[in-house]
């Protein structure tokens, strides 16, 4: 479901509706590595990220990947840990699909354009789903 609702957000038109799929693909991603490794779903978004690194269900491998991606796009601050960046860019992606789902179009100030954003999610999607 999370690859579907990736694609989805790659061939949708309008912005707000692309970045919504693009994070809720990241959250059903996240959610498959919750339900595989410990047999169970959270919907609430913050606990599954809590979740995920409080039970060390993301390799450090995967985090060590995600805090260079980061970095190669000079959006990391030096001093967050591997488990604070991968904890901030979801947050920073939940927060960017608020803004374009419940801000009207003129108050959606978002550093990152839609495209962008699915592509992190992209990426994102890409290293946890390469962790065994």
């Amino acid at each position: 479901m999370a690859y579907e609702d990736l694609d989805s957000a790659r061939k949708e038109e309008s912005p707000r509706w692309a970045v919504t799929k693009a994070y809720q693909a990241l959250f059903m991603m996240c959610n498959s590595i919750l339900v595989k490794k410990e047999g169970f779903y959270s919907k609430d978004h913050g606990c599954l990220i809590v979740a995920l690194l409080r039970n060390n269900l993301v390799t450090k491998e995967a985090l060590g990947r995600i805090h260079k991606m980061l970095e190669e796009k000079e959006r990391l601050l030096s001093s967050l840990s591997h488990e604070d960046s991968f904890s901030e860019e979801i947050t920073g992606i939940r927060l960017a699909r608020n803004k374009y789902l419940y801000l009207p179009k003129t108050l959606r100030k978002s550093a990152a354009q839609p495209k962008q954003i699915i592509e992190e999610v992209a990426e994102l999607m890409r290293i946890l789903g390469g962790m065994e």
